[in-house]
């Protein structure tokens, strides 16, 4: 029985977009175990046959997501430092993409709504960090205290 009035429960294309969130998150979780993080911090995504960061190559400053799918790759493996040292919003962002494909099972099950995931005490304080550490990653390699590239 769930604790969730009727009312509040997800309807059938709620628990479909569950699904499809779920699965995305645990495609990402999973290709993020499988990549081999890179060496330099970033260009990791070139394993996947996604060609190098246009505007680092054309302006030789790493734009502001270079380095999360080395961070993710780090974070799956286990390597905690290393994957802040990649990007310091890749840590938090891969701990709520895990947590979301590991919630969306249980979410399908309980017909929880989408929004306990915006609903919940901490979500704004988790998107608030994430996004600074994202604003401050670039700020530092901007002012080459992080590599540039």
């Amino acid at each position: 029985m769930s604790n969730v009035a009727p009312a509040e429960q997800a309807t059938p294309l709620g628990r479909f977009v569950w699904a499809l969130l779920g699965a995305g998150c645990g495609l990402v979780v999973g290709l993020s175990a499988w990549l081999q993080p890179s060496a330099n911090g970033f260009g990791t995504h070139q394993q996947l046959g996604l060609p190098p960061c246009e505007f680092g190559s054309m302006t030789g400053i790493a734009c502001p997501g270079c380095g999360l799918t080395t961070s993710f790759a780090h974070m799956a493996h286990g390597h905690l430092i290393s994957g802040f040292a990649s990007h310091l919003m890749g840590p938090p962002l891969f701990l709520m993409t895990l947590f979301v494909a590991l919630f969306a099972p249980y979410a399908i099950a309980k017909k929880k709504p989408l929004v306990v995931l915006l609903d919940s005490k901490w979500s704004a304080p988790l998107l608030v960090l994430s996004s600074s550490l994202g604003m401050l990653t670039w700020l530092l390699r901007l002012t080459h205290v992080l590599p540039p590239r």
